[in-house]
């Protein structure tokens, strides 16, 4: 076979691997806002959890920023369920600390204390508009 039969074979073999590999390069970012938006529901589930049990939010509350934080999350699929797996997670983080109230009551203190203004400052960032890329 000639030089220019081996190329054309080559590019015959290689075109649609090219195709595919360009097509979910640029389909990937959707799927990475996606996944991202998700699991910042999921993490804020988590941690509406702690606030409601430890830092004297009211259901209410809480629900208000669920809503809020699901109109910012647009491409979040998977939302609820998601918001509920962080928020069982969060079962978890309430059992250590209910321990920690009992056994270390002044580090329970200092921990609240710093995780209830560091979840606010998280809570205020993550319901920030975000610019369009």
């Amino acid at each position: 076979m000639s030089r220019k039969s081996y190329s054309l074979q080559a590019l015959r073999i290689a075109a649609p691997l090219m195709a595919l590999i360009l097509a979910l390069s640029v389909a990937r970012p959707a799927f990475a806002d996606e996944d991202t938006e998700n699991a910042n529901a999921e993490a804020a589930g988590q941690r509406a959890h702690f606030v409601r049990e430890f830092c004297g939010q009211t259901a209410d509350d809480v629900a208000r920023y669920k809503e809020q934080l699901r109109a910012v999350l647009t491409q979040a699929s998977q939302f609820d369920l998601r918001w509920q797996t962080g928020w069982r997670r969060g079962d978890n983080d309430a059992i250590q600390m209910r321990s920690l109230r009992l056994n270390s009551p002044e580090d329970f203190k200092v921990r609240v204390k710093a995780n209830c203004s560091r979840i606010k400052w998280q809570a205020v960032n993550s319901l920030r508009a975000r610019p369009d890329k």
